[in-house]
C-alpha cells in the first residue's frame, strides 16, 4: 500500500514538473518573441535616428561656420578700430584723462594738506 501511494506521489510530481516545464517554455518562448520585437524596433528607431540626425549636424557645422566667420570679422574690425585709435589724437584723450584725474588728486591733497595745517595754527 504504501508503494502505490509512493508511485502514485511520484507520478503526480513527474505531471505537475512537465506542466510547470511546458509553462516556464511558453513563457520563455513569449519572452523571446517580445525580445525580437524589441530588437527590431530599436533598431528601426536607430536608423530614422541616424537618417534625420544627419542632415541636421550639416545644418549645424554650415551655422558654426558662418558664425565663426562672422566673429573673426568683427575681431578683426575692432583690432583696425583699436589701430586707428592708437593713430589718432583720441589716444592723447585717452591718456589726458588719467593725467587730469592724477593731478586733480594731487591737487585735492594738496588743498586739504593747506588746510590742515592752517587750521593747526590757530
Amino acid at each position: 500500500m504504501e508503494t502505490a501511494h509512493l508511485y502514485q506521489s511520484l507520478t503526480f510530481l513527474a505531471y505537475a514538473t512537465g506542466i510547470i516545464v511546458i509553462l516556464v517554455g511558453g513563457m520563455l518562448v513569449k519572452v523571446l518573441f517580445d525580445l525580437s520585437k524589441l530588437t527590431k524596433n530599436v533598431n528601426e528607431t536607430a536608423e530614422i535616428v541616424k537618417e534625420e540626425l544627419t542632415p541636421t549636424l550639416k545644418n549645424i557645422n554650415k551655422s558654426v561656420e558662418i558664425v565663426s566667420g562672422i566673429i573673426i570679422k568683427a575681431d578683426e574690425g575692432v583690432n583696425k578700430v583699436k589701430d586707428f585709435i592708437r593713430k589718432t589724437p583720441l589716444n592723447i584723450l585717452c591718456k589726458l584723462s588719467s593725467i587730469t584725474g592724477s593731478v586733480a588728486k594731487g591737487f585735492s591733497t594738496g588743498l586739504s594738506t593747506a588746510f590742515k595745517f592752517f587750521a593747526k595754527k590757530k
